[in-house]
This record gives structure tokens, sequence and C-alpha cells, in this order.
């Protein structure tokens, strides 16, 4: 699929990516604006300036905050070879890439570059994150939805430690698996490594059972509490489990892939 940047001015477009032209990050990129210690490596931070999406809009007044015209997007590579690690990543190694991403995003908040943030992490062969910073204004009286949705979320939990929860959706979006968020309101920049270790060891139940990468995304509204989404992508972790969801409830499912990571097997 081709992916288009829509001009607002003048309705021309530019093509951003082709999948035929294949792996994104295996193509020359331009001088890292950041390099960061890692297993013995350095991982490097990229601007992607052809890819940020402008918004014509500037909304301001009594009812939204107010939002900058533009977005921001960056590549966060790990491994700048076309390898596949994550699966020979311990959870400590998980928590220290968690906290990097967390000290990342709490840069980020010295410019006005708007508060709706994605940072994914996709399973393409080629060890990378997408962090992209969207101006989407909020309006002022809008409620936190991730922490109205931990009220409703019944017995559809997963996994559960004093700080983290993780669980079932009731409706999820088309290839949402699960979402993975704090019990307390918190913003992804404030990350610690008590959260990062409580993550990494939910990550690695996972991997270490499928014994294959996933897809997963880090997400913050306005609001600013963060949710990760573990997404089907190329691999479902949950029918590689051997669980067919279309024939179970959510509360089910999640009962269902409690017992799958907790047998030991």
């Amino acid at each position: 699929m081709e992916e288009f940047r829509l001009d607002p001015v003048d309705l021309t477009f530019d093509l951003l990516s082709n999948e035929k032209a294949g792996c994104r990050e295996c193509m020359p990129l331009k001088n890292s604006i950041k390099s960061i210690e890692f297993k013995g490596g350095y991982i490097k931070i990229y601007e992607v300036k052809d890819r940020v999406q402008p918004s014509k809009y500037q909304l301001e007044g009594t009812f939204f905050k107010h939002s900058n015209a533009h977005g921001y997007e960056e590549l966060i590579v790990e491994n700048e070879k076309h390898s596949s690690n994550f699966l020979s990543y311990s959870a400590d190694d998980i928590e220290k890439l968690l906290i990097i991403i967390s000290e990342r995003l709490n840069e980020l908040k010295n410019y006005d570059l708007g508060k709706n943030i994605s940072v994914s992490r996709y399973v393409n062969g080629h060890d990378y994150w997408d962090l992209v910073v969207l101006p989407v204004p909020m309006h002022n009286t809008e409620k936190c939805h991730v922490c109205e949705s931990l009220n409703y979320t019944g017995n559809r939990e997963v996994y559960k430690t004093e700080k983290l929860i993780a669980y079932t959706p009731f409706s999820p979006k088309k290839n949402e698996l699960l979402r993975i968020t704090t019990i307390k309101h918190t913003p992804a920049e404030e990350i610690d490594n008590v959260l990062a270790f409580d993550i990494a060891n939910f990550l690695i139940k996972i991997t270490k059972k499928i014994k294959k990468d996933i897809t997963f995304c880090i997400k913050q509204s306005g609001a600013e509490h963060f949710e990760i989404e573990v997404m089907s992508g190329n691999i479902d972790p949950i029918d590689i489990l051997g669980i067919n969801r279309i024939n179970y409830s959510p509360e089910e499912t999640a009962k269902k892939i409690s017992e799958k990571l907790a047998d030991g097997k």
C-alpha cells in the first residue's frame, strides 16, 4: 500500500512510502540526531522530516487547548543491520528500552509539538520504534478515557501488579488484542524502573510463550495517561496460543490467555 501526504494549500501530494521499496530502515538515513548506548552498541535517533503531516488548523479559545500547526516523527533504531533481536532480549534489556523511550518523550516536552503520542514497535525484521507526535487539540472538559476504562475492566484482566494492569478490551479496534496501562494516572514520560520492570516482564511472558516477536504501541492522548496496545500485525499472539477469539467473549478470552501464560509449558 502506498502512503501519500496531502498539501492543504494546493492539494498536491507526495509519495511517502511504498511497500515494494523494501525495508524503510535499511534505506540510507541521514545523520542521526542522537545516539544512546545500548547492549554494547548504540541506539540511533533519526528525525523524519519528509513524513511530518502538516495541519492547517490552529484551534484556540474557551473550549480547546492550543494546538500548534505541525506534528513530528522520528525513528528510534536499535540496530542498523536488518535483523530482529527482540526475542533474544532479557527483561532487563526491554526495561532499559522502555526507559530510553520515556526519557526521549520527556526531552520532546521541551518543544511545542503536541500532546498526542504514538510510539510503535513493528514486526518487520528490523528493530526500530516509530515515534509520532500529533497536534490534535483536546477539549478542556474531557476526562481521561484511560482512567474511565479502568472502572469497567470486570473479569477481563489478564495480568496485574500493584501498579500495572493488562486486560482484553471490551470493544477492540481492528487489530488490538490487549491493553496494558497503569492503575494510577501516569504519563509515558514518567515511566520509571518499577513500571518498566512490570511491563517488560509481561511482554517477556508473551514472547517466550509464543516464541515470536510481537507488535505493540505506546499511546497517549492529551489527557497524558499512557496505555500500550498489543496488536496482531503480521503475527497474532493470541491465535498462536490456540485461542480463537471469535468463539469467546472478552472475559472468556482473558481467562484463557491467563491460563496459557501461567501453565509454564
